[in-house]
């Protein structure tokens, strides 16, 4: 009975949810060429994608469930160049081919590590947000604008860098109190313990970095930390490989976290959890732990109820697997039910099927599924390898989207949009250059720009010009790519002229 009050309240808030969302999250792109179209949440069915990611993927839908776009790592064309591994990222529009400029985005293989923000106050803009985990350090986005090629989009901003450290392979996104803004978060990955969380505020001024919070367990080597948000935003949770489990309240108004709540303190191992994810009553956890060391081979899933008293004592395991078969992600879908990826491989250093493993079979050609996750096992109702992919294959990886139907905070102090905003302005009219020593390009991006047309002037430090060319803005925007593969090692200016203005900027190539 409580399984099935549980998913008619569930039923009643997607259904008021779409009626409202200007954006939805209901086609998955993911693994190797797999999709799943949720439109119709009663009845989810097999779709595909040209994505060929063990990992990192994302999509976005408009809120009558039809895709807009979505994106992974790394490109799916270098999946088939046997030559070797490409650690680029893509955009990809809605009839599945490679958006205008949308190659060569920061990506590294992992599995967290992209997520789609909307643009606040303009429903053509998105973010793509990237962290940089091991192969490109910091945090980057890129602005896709649905404007351009008759909604099939065009990538107008590219590897915009906002910081240059080494982060977690986690991106956790949620919505503002206001019902419009976004709140982005990350934290950082070092040799040395860290427990810092630093929330970006997405406004229609841009990207703000806000003051980092130093909140939880300090953990060492944790690169598969996860990070995410329950499905009202009001708590984030955290896991990692050491065995950490923990939870903050998060103000949707102020980016705070605060109340931690330990259900699992670090054990120093790396047999800890690779993913999680929350009921929808946020009753019971849900974590795929992959082990290593004597117990190696192994994955475990299991269910917790989020009572730190009785954390351990009520788990229950619901599957085990033997490698070749290694767990993935679990995600909650748009229709309530919790879904369970399974890789397939018997070596972690080939990662696509086509040029590796041309066969298949019932675990990579599935999802399992939690039917009831709300409910206490077994009726919770897990069912292995219970959805088909219609001939396409799973992989370690699914969409790594926020819930963009949430709303605003009734009754919080932000839940106007006049209320609870700082005063500031992310868009700043400069040259943002970023140098990638792997591509040996460098990205220039600039926007707030009063001129029509761009002269872009690349100098030597002694002053000696190299190049020089001529490109359009478009409405504001400039973006453009240079290879610097021939040039020699050292410092280079950039000058961007327009009718109205001058930026300069430098980088170093190295």
């Amino acid at each position: 009975m409580k399984a099935i009050k549980s998913l008619l309240v569930f039923i009643l808030l997607i259904v008021a949810g779409l009626a409202n969302a200007q954006f939805t999250d209901r086609y998955w792109a993911f693994g190797d060429s797999a999709g799943i179209d949720f439109k119709n949440t009663f009845n989810p069915q097999a779709a595909n994608s040209i994505l060929r990611v063990r990992g990192t993927c994302a999509s976005i839908c408009d809120s009558a469930g039809e895709l807009l776009f979505y994106t992974g790592s790394p490109n799916w064309i270098e999946w088939l160049n046997p030559a070797g591994l490409v650690k680029f990222g893509t955009v990809v529009s809605k009839n599945h081919q490679t958006m205008q400029n949308g190659d060569t985005l920061i990506g590294g293989l992992w599995y967290q590590e992209m997520a789609i923000v909307p643009y606040p106050g303009n429903s053509n803009l998105f973010y793509v947000f990237c962290a940089g985990v091991t192969t490109y350090k910091g945090l980057f986005y890129s602005t896709i604008d649905l404007n351009y090629n008759g909604g099939l989009g065009k990538v107008i901003q590219k590897n915009v860098q906002l910081r240059n450290d080494t982060l977690v392979d986690c991106i956790a996104v949620v919505r503002h109190g206001n019902g419009r803004d976004w709140w982005v978060l990350v934290r950082t990955w070092k040799n040395v313990p860290t427990n810092d969380i630093t929330a970006y505020l997405i406004t229609p001024t841009g990207v703000t970095a806000m003051p980092t919070q130093y909140i939880g367990a300090n953990v060492n080597l944790a690169s598969f930390y996860r990070m995410k948000f329950n499905t009202d935003g009001s708590h984030l949770y955290n896991a990692c490989q050491v065995g950490a489990v923990e939870r903050y309240d998060f103000d949707r108004c102020t980016g705070i976290l605060s109340n931690r709540v330990v259900y699992s303190a670090p054990g120093g191992s790396i047999n800890g959890y690779w993913d999680f994810e929350i009921s929808h009553d946020e009753t019971k956890l849900y974590t795929v732990r992959n082990m290593q060391g004597p117990l190696q081979n192994k994955t475990y899933l299991n269910q917790f109820d989020l009572d730190p008293s009785t954390f351990y004592s009520s788990s229950n395991q619901l599957a085990d697997y033997i490698f070749p078969e290694q767990g993935g992600a679990i995600k909650m879908g748009p229709d309530g039910k919790i879904y369970f990826t399974l890789g397939y491989l018997d070596s972690d250093t080939c990662y696509d099927y086509l040029n590796c493993y041309g066969s298949t079979s019932i675990t990579n050609t599935t999802l399992s599924v939690i039917n009831q996750p709300d409910s206490t096992y077994p009726a919770c109702d897990f069912q292995p390898y219970g959805f088909y992919l219609g001939g396409h294959k799973s992989y370690y990886g699914l969409p790594n989207n926020p819930n963009y139907e949430l709303s605003n905070w009734v009754g919080s102090p932000c839940d106007t949009l006049t209320v609870g905003l700082p005063n500031i302005d992310g868009r700043r009219n400069e040259l943002k250059l970023y140098y990638s020593s792997e591509m040996r390009t460098v990205f220039i991006n600039a926007e707030k720009l009063s001129g029509r047309n761009a002269y872009v002037q690349f100098y030597t430090s002694s002053g000696q010009l190299l190049e020089k060319l001529s490109e359009p803005i478009n409405a504001g925007y400039f973006t453009y790519s240079s290879s610097f593969a021939s040039q020699p090692d050292g410092v280079y200016i950039i000058r961007l002229i327009t009718e109205k203005e001058v930026l300069t900027g430098k980088f170093v190539k190295r």
